[in-house]
């Protein structure tokens, strides 16, 4: 009888793990795009994101007042560091004898939007500018919210995130311009 019991059991614990839906991961792409050209150094610190995009979960703002996620579609690591990495990528590594920045923020969407008209990437980034040589603690040169948002062919996970990517290298144009001329 416990044999039985036994037996039945593992055939139980076989079969769930059997069943078990693939889960796919996915990161931004962090090639840099060659389109950030900036006279200063620029490095990015861990960009904090909110409770909502924290989850691992890919998420879609499927209305104004509904959040979905991808049941099976997770960020290959935490949305911040990927969004810091991407950001590192895209200014490059520094250059001797350039003023050096710190890019510190919030992540405040990265995320399909379903429009009627269509699936849109978005990303909004909340950032703080500082001088590196500067203590912490005195006023940041920049503080500014950045957003983009692009049109997505189809509304694969995966063209979804490639669409992201492309928000987060247009922002990265607008943060160099802007400390460019700081």
């Amino acid at each position: 009888m416990r044999s039985t019991t036994f037996l039945t059991v593992g055939l139980c614990v076989l079969t769930a793990c059997a069943s078990a839906p693939k889960i796919d991961y996915y990161t931004l792409g962090m090639e840099p795009s060659g389109r950030t050209d900036t006279s200063v150094n620029i490095s990015v610190e861990r960009l904090r994101t909110t409770e909502a995009l924290g989850r691992g979960q890919i998420m879609v703002l499927a209305s104004p007042t509904r959040v979905d996620y991808y049941a099976t579609s997770r960020w290959a690591g935490s949305l911040g560091e990927l969004v810091q990495r991407k950001l590192a990528a895209e200014f490059g590594p520094p250059v001797d004898g350039r003023k050096a920045l710190i890019v510190s923020g919030k992540v405040l969407a990265c995320e399909q939007v379903d429009r009627p008209g269509g699936v849109e990437a978005r990303v909004k980034l909340e950032i703080v500018v500082r001088d590196a040589e500067v203590p912490r603690y005195q006023k940041p040169v920049l503080e500014k919210s950045y957003s983009s948002s692009r049109s997505v062919a189809g509304s694969s996970p995966g063209s979804v995130v490639e669409e992201l990517s492309r928000c987060v290298e247009e922002i990265a144009a607008e943060i160099a311009a802007d400390v460019s001329t700081l």
